[in-house]
This record gives structure tokens, C-alpha cells and sequence, in this order.
């Protein structure tokens, strides 16, 4: 493990990102719209996802701040701007130009009834801006994570200068109630007022409400990544949060049929319980990390490394495998099964190629060889 590295941070991001994994596989069967679908749709699993939605890109987010200040130690703001411009814009190239089209293939080929095939398409429309579809094409999909993670780490390189300043204001607002209390009231806010009307649109030049949302739990990020007092509260009172997240979440569940996405006071009180949901379920995972995880270990190190390559690959397999098996209609575990063991098997071949071929490592997501 590399030195200075926290492994209870390390473990958040791995297990963030394997969710992400079964959220998107979840994708396929729930009602809700994606680029593909099973032929077997589960309203059941509108439930456990949407418990997950509220957190699981905040977290992700948060976590992406924390690195990012823990960069600061070997880094300049020049020097971070750069490097994470490769980091980050390289594999969003390549994934926008060779790992999402297969996607968007599939989603005019069940949407709209393309009859041509990928090579096709891919030449003759994707890569010729051909709107005709109803689709943005070419598209960056789930890699609009990474188009954010790098605007948000071209901002933090640019205000640099300013992290004295934002340390010495956490260190009075973040390391007590406060860590529990203001991130509710701001993410309450941004939902209450920004959402409606607007909501998400994964549009980097039109997506106010994400942005506000996303730049805010980044600065959090930032803000509590070397404050220990904050951590330290957050595993003394973990068994308290908890409490409050089991609080809030039966709350949600009893109200959201009557208050969610509501006009008025209800809809906006609804906003904030939602966020006290999210936040309480984020600072008890920090919590019981911390309290927990002391020491990394070779296999969390490896695991680490391979969440960015995986997360590039793994909606690309999801879709593809997916369309490809539902004319069969397998029952719908057997198909599932073989949709996660396909996507995993991907997943960890392309991290393997990766290692082992210099000029993949930077597009599929790893650091450049040594």
C-alpha cells in the first residue's frame, strides 16, 4: 500500500464503486428508463434502489474530494491540474469514442429498431454527431462522472490557495454537530429549490442542480479529509448516526408516496428529509470505517486500482450481455447470474490487459507504467 494511503477511505470507494455495479445491473430490470431491458421487469426493486439513490454518487463524490486533497501533499496546483487531466481526460476520450458505443447501439437498436450493425453504426452515425435517433450521439453515458470529477478538480486546482482558509472553517464547523447538520441543510436546499423543474440532466453545460449538489459534496470532501477531530467524532457517535439513518429513512419510506415531488411546503420538507437520509447513511459509513478498517492490505491495494478500469468497463458489458440474452428469456435469476459473472469476468480481463499492455494503462484508467 502506498504510503499515507487510509484504508477505511479506500474501502468506501472499492465498496461505493461495486455497488455501482449492482445498481446498474438492477437497471435492467427495474421500470425506470436506461439504454436496455430485460424482458422480466421487477417492480420489486424500485425499493432497495431507491433507498441507494439519495448516497451512493454523493459518496462517490465526497471520496473523489478527499483524494484529491490528499494530493496536495506531492503536488502543486499546476502540477494536480495536469495530472489529473490525463488521469481523467484520457480515459474519457476513449470511452467516449470506443467503450460507450456499443450502448448507445443497443438503445437505438431496442428503442428505435436500427437494423444495422455496431461497425455500422459506429462509423456512420455515432461518430457523425447523427442526432436523427433522439440520442445525443457521440455520448460520454456513466462516464459523466469522470467529465465532473475532472471540472470539479480544474475549479479546486484554480482556488487552491484558498484550502488554509476552507481548513480553519471546517475545523469550527465540520468536526462536530455541524459535520451532521450543515451538509443536510445544504443539500436540503439544493433539492428543495434548484431541483424542481430542472432536476438531472448529466449535461455538464446545463446541470445546475447536480453541479450545486456534486461541487458542494467535493468541497466537503476537500474540507474533512485531514480534519481528525471530524473523523473521530464521526466513529465515536456511529452507533447514534445510525439511529438517525434508520430515523430518517422510515420516515421517507411512510411520506414519500404523499410529500415526494410535491408543489409546496411538503415537497420542500420532504427535500430536506430526503438529504438527512443521505447524509446520515454517508457519516456512518465514514464512521464504522474509521472505527474499523486500521490497516490496508495487498488485496485491498490491488482492489483499489481496479475500481477505475472496472467502473469504465462495466455498463458496456451490463447493456451488451443484456441484449444479447434476453431473446431467450432465461428465468430471470439464471439471467442475472450470468449478466454479473459476464461483467465481472470483463471487468477484471480489461484490468489485466491493462497491467499488462503499457499503452492501455492510461486509457483504461490506471497510472502510466514506471
Amino acid at each position: 500500500m502506498a504510503a499515507g494511503r487510509r484504508p477505511d477511505i479506500d474501502v468506501l470507494r472499492v465498496g461505493a464503486f461495486f455497488l455501482l455495479i449492482l445498481y446498474h445491473l438492477g437497471m435492467f430490470y427495474v421500470p425506470w428508463g436506461w439504454h436496455a431491458k430485460s424482458t422480466h421487469i421487477l417492480p420489486e426493486l424500485q425499493l432497495p434502489m431507491g433507498l441507494l439513490n439519495p448516497w451512493r454518487l454523493t459518496l462517490l463524490f465526497l471520496i473523489s474530494g478527499m483524494a484529491t486533497r490528499f494530493m496536495s501533499a506531492n503536488l502543486a496546483p499546476a502540477g494536480l491540474a495536469a495530472q489529473r487531466s490525463w488521469r481523467l481526460g484520457i480515459p474519457l476520450l476513449f470511452g467516449i469514442l470506443v467503450v460507450v458505443p456499443p450502448q448507445s447501439w443497443v438503445e437505438v437498436v431496442e428503442k428505435h429498431g436500427y437494423a444495422g450493425g455496431l461497425l455500422e453504426f459506429w462509423t456512420a452515425h455515432y461518430l457523425m454527431f447523427d442526432h436523427g435517433f433522439g440520442v445525443i450521439l457521440p455520448t460520454y453515458n456513466h462516464l459523466w462522472f469522470i467529465a465532473y470529477l475532472w471540472l470539479y478538480t480544474l475549479i479546486a486546482a484554480a482556488l487552491w490557495k484558498m484550502l488554509p482558509a476552507l481548513d480553519r472553517l471546517a475545523a469550527r464547523a465540520l468536526t462536530g454537530p455541524g459535520l451532521l447538520v450543515i451538509p443536510v441543510i445544504l443539500f436540503g436546499g439544493y433539492r428543495a429549490f434548484l431541483f424542481p423543474g430542472r432536476g438531472e440532466t448529466h449535461i455538464i453545460w446545463d446541470d445546475l442542480y447536480d453541479h450545486a449538489h456534486y461541487l458542494t459534496t467535493f468541497v466537503l470532501g476537500l474540507a474533512i479529509a485531514r480534519q481528525d477531530d471530524a473523523w473521530k467524532f464521526l466513529a465515536k457517535y456511529r452507533h447514534l448516526i445510525l439511529a438517525g439513518v434508520a430515523a430518517t429513512a422510515t420516515m421517507a419510506l411512510l411520506l414519500s408516496g404523499t410529500w415526494e415531488d410535491k408543489h409546496g411546503w411538503r415537497g420542500q420538507a420532504f427535500a430536506f428529509l430526503r438529504a438527512g437520509y443521505a447524509w446520515t447513511t454517508i457519516c456512518a459509513l465514514m464512521g464504522y470505517a474509521h472505527h474499523h478498517i486500521r490497516r490496508g492490505s495487498k488485496l485491498l491495494s490491488t482492489l483499489s486500482e481496479a475500481v477505475f478500469p472496472f467502473y469504465i468497463i462495466h455498463q458496456t458489458t451490463i447493456v451488451v450481455t443484456g441484449h444479447f440474452l434476453s431473446p431467450y428469456r432465461l428465468p430471470v435469476l439464471l439471467e442475472a447470474g450470468i449478466i454479473l459473472a459476464a461483467t465481472v469476468a470483463i471487468c477484471v480481463a480489461i484490468y489485466v490487459l491493462a497491467r499488462a499492455v503499457p499503452a492501455l494503462r492510461l486509457p483504461l484508467g490506471l497510472k502510466p507504467a514506471a
